[in-house]
């Protein structure tokens, strides 16, 4: 039986892509920054934003830039609920951090990024800088590198043609076969992190959990340790 056609409303789907840019910003952002990051005619883009402004998608500032608004929140907050992840991640990270004194964080692949979509502070005054919606590079980042190794080859090859740094096959293949990743230093200097993979989900989405710290006081043995128990924990839970 053959699958049946689907025809895709390319005026939502460049919208959505809108949307995507918005949020890889971390400041309200004008049409024409914007129109150069996605290499887009500013005036179709000046309409599509006019759009998400009127659906209450998007806010713009008397300075006409752009941001997304508090209903993106809200959304990325069902999303979370109907997943499970609040459910059965949240306590874990909530542990994981306990233990190692660490931040906890919980991550996806989106786009060509690593996107933080939970997280659980450290107690410590010094800490990691990385809240709930930063966006990490692949192959820098402990959570990305994990992420890379076990996308399908096509994922990879995907990702690579959009310009993303992509670690030798050999690589990918040791943090498969070891289960985690660190990085140290690479994504910022002074900071390290250690992630391992969790999948969640009827289809089985790929996460990650991961912790951070000072590279002064991480020690990577103990982090690699708690990250696999945590790993565990939430596969028996």
């Amino acid at each position: 039986m053959s699958t049946p056609r689907v025809r895709l409303i390319q005026s939502t789907l460049r919208c959505l892509e809108v949307l995507d840019a918005l949020a890889a910003t971390e400041e309200p952002v004008s049409v024409s920054e914007l129109a150069r990051r996605m290499d887009a005619r500013r005036g179709t883009l000046h309409q599509q934003l006019q759009t998400l402004v009127h659906a209450g998608w998007a806010r713009q500032t008397p300075d006409a830039k752009y941001y997304l608004s508090l209903r993106a929140l809200h959304v990325g907050k069902a999303a979370l609920t109907q997943a499970g992840l609040a459910e059965r991640l949240l306590p874990s990270l909530e542990e994981l951090a306990e233990r190692t004194g660490e931040a906890a964080a919980l991550a996806v692949l989106d786009g060509t990024d690593v996107l933080i979509v939970q997280r659980v502070e450290s107690p410590h005054l010094i800490r990691a800088d990385i809240r709930v919606g930063t966006r990490m590079p692949l192959a820098t980042s402990a959570a990305g590198l994990v992420l890379l190794a076990h996308a399908d080859d096509a994922r990879r090859a995907g990702l690579a043609g959009r310009g993303v740094a992509v670690p030798a096959p050999e690589v990918l293949d040791g943090i498969r076969e070891r289960g985690y990743a660190v990085q140290k230093g690479e994504y910022q200097p002074g900071l390290s992190s250690a992630a391992v993979p969790v999948t969640l989900g009827p289809d089985e989405e790929l996460l990650t959990l991961s912790m951070a710290a000072p590279t002064e006081r991480f020690d990577e043995a103990r982090a690699v340790t708690l990250l696999l128990e945590a790993q565990q924990e939430f596969y028996r839970g």
